[in-house]
């Protein structure tokens, strides 16, 4: 390749490149003169940038990746225009490396098969020493983003049309296969148990069947309209499931609507006097917010009826503004993110008072760091949600 800035080289690249891929090029170069020492990960995460949530996890994954490299001489991170994020450092032990990179493909690929990238491997990531490599990176950076920019385009929403089909599809199909589980886990004794198993559809399994070229969620007004749908059809599919688990309760996403509705009435009523108190309703904050002015029949349906409400989708900055005191629910989703752990402590001490004065036992979820899981144990949060917690309940492992 020479010594030529790479920045320089390829106008008809380089001119839609965005700030970030330039920075990275043209620090690759600045490298180039004095490369010993100095090593890159390059996260190969575009293959999942289309996810809905993917801004979010990739903001969390900086903050994780910025906790590692602290510690080291140097570094920068870069997050890319199609999805990747690349990160160069010095003075940073090899072990760190691999354990942060193992936690951001738990985090970041979970239901991701490997398959080969443009290095020539199987793998969602690679660790270069640029002393010998640079010339690697530089070629698999500039590849990347000259032929994986498609996969990441955004997609046109839905219009009424494909809100029609995709409905008329749910209606007449088995959705069983787009419809997965995770446990919620009770940490308050030495060896972690499923306190339940939560039911959800995955909307990206059901653009792929029936809207491959179209954004679901994006009109959120036909998707309201799909996920009534969509909640007619997960009762449908695991009604005559749910009494062969051994597992000690479910729980099912469900728009207020749903809730309400004589569907679910006959839901509940098709399931064997067992599972009486054992299905669990998770109703997503903002939803309730917008039914705000009947929350005491939406309370009052589910002591009758016997059915536990836990909310869902709860921020820390949420909660002073929810008053959970009040509310009458038996569980509490709590969003972890690394930003809690920047509150001045005055301003954790609230938050912590606010969970401990709600009658709602509180969950905490997206646990896919070792810090979100010391957070729990620290804040005295029985119950944890997430894939580092899968993992640690899969080994076997003590948390600590």
């Amino acid at each position: 390749m020479g010594s030529s800035s790479p920045a320089a080289d390829d106008g008809n690249m380089t001119s839609t490149l965005t700030g970030a891929d330039r920075a990275l090029l043209v620090e690759l170069a600045r490298l180039r003169k004095s490369p010993q020492g100095v090593r890159a990960v390059h996260i190969l995460s575009s293959v999942v940038a289309s996810r809905q949530k993917f801004v979010k996890e990739a903001e969390a994954a900086n903050q994780v990746i910025l906790s590692v490299l602290v510690t080291g001489a140097y570094h920068k991170v870069f997050n890319l225009s199609n999805g990747d994020i690349v990160f160069i450092y010095s003075q940073v032990t090899t072990s760190a490396i691999v354990s942060l990179c193992t936690a951001l493909e738990t985090s970041l690929f979970m239901g991701v098969q490997p398959q080969k990238n443009v290095y020539g491997d199987f793998g969602n990531y690679k660790i270069f020493d640029l002393s010998r490599d640079i010339s690697d990176v530089i070629e698999g950076i500039r590849l990347t983003l000259s032929t994986e920019r498609k996969v990441v385009s955004a997609k046109q929403p839905i219009d009424v049309k494909h809100m029609e089909y995709v409905n008329t599809q749910i209606r007449g199909s088995n959705i069983r296969s787009i419809v997965f589980n995770q446990p919620v886990y009770n940490i308050s004794h030495r060896k972690p148990s499923i306190e339940f198993l939560e039911f959800y559809t995955s909307i990206q399994k059901l653009e792929q069947l029936f809207a491959p070229d179209r954004s679901i969620p994006g009109n959120p007004w036909l998707f309201n309209l799909i996920k009534r749908e969509l909640d007619a059809a997960v009762m449908r599919a695991i009604s005559s499931e749910i009494p062969s688990y051994r597992h000690k309760a479910f729980s099912l996403n469900l728009q207020v609507d749903s809730f309400m509705s004589d569907g679910f009435r006959e839901f509940i009523g098709s399931l064997p006097v067992k599972l009486a108190g054992r299905i669990y309703v998770e109703i997503e904050k903002t939803d309730l917010i917008q039914h705000s002015d009947f929350l005491g029949d939406i309370f009052q349906r589910a002591a009758g009826m016997r059915v536990p409400l836990c909310i869902d989708g709860v921020s820390h900055h949420d909660v002073a503004l929810l008053r959970l005191s009040r509310m009458k629910c038996d569980f509490v989703k709590l969003k972890w993110t690394p930003e809690i752990l920047k509150l001045a402590d005055e301003a954790l001490e609230v938050l912590l008072g606010d969970l401990k004065a709600s009658s709602a036992r509180v969950i905490l979820t997206r646990c896919d760091t070792p810090n979100s899981l010391s957070f729990a144990r620290s804040a005295g949060i029985e119950f944890i949600q997430g894939y580092l917690a899968d993992e640690f309940f899969r080994s076997g492992e003590i948390l600590q």
